[in-house]
């Protein structure tokens, strides 16, 4: 014959979980910001912004088993392929979050556009900011703080 008896936490082991719990609303209150500051959503994950006409900022994320090297490939062979005559200019580590995030810049001929890709991977998921705009377009800050609150978060 089986019995089962319930064994009360102690008072302790009460606190701790408490801790834990408060802990994780206080993290879930912090997350990232929902969109660029200044740009509307025109569907989910995809905003333009009314003070840089033209330009979009799009996030996506997906299952990716690799190194940030490989997601950096992936990236380059999606839009070159994708866009046609895009090139890649450019590539750095994002500079508030290095080792953890970078970006790619390419130029792309028709139409002529600037293409920025941020990424990042956490726990096996890659995580992608696009910005588009005109070819002399620099980033609105507000994109670049924007990718830095999704990607630069600590591990």
């Amino acid at each position: 014959m089986y019995t089962r008896s319930i064994v009360p936490l102690s008072v302790r082991s009460t606190r701790l979980c408490g801790v834990v719990l408060m802990a994780g609303l206080l993290l879930s209150a912090c997350s990232a910001a929902p969109a660029p500051a200044g740009w509307s959503a025109r569907s989910p994950g995809l905003w333009v912004s009314a003070t840089h006409p033209g330009e979009r900022v799009s996030s996506s994320h997906m299952p990716f088993r690799g190194t940030p090297s490989d997601l950096a490939s992936h990236i380059l062979e999606s839009v070159v392929f994708a866009r046609g005559a895009a090139k890649m200019v450019g590539t750095n580590a994002m500079k508030e979050c290095p080792g953890v995030a970078g970006e790619i810049d390419f130029l792309q001929q028709r139409p002529p556009r600037r293409i920025v890709v941020f990424f990042s991977i956490r726990n096996d998921i890659a995580y992608q900011i696009r910005w588009s705009g005109a070819p002399g377009d620099p980033l609105p800050p507000e994109v670049l703080a924007f990718a830095e609150s999704r990607l630069c978060r600590v591990l």
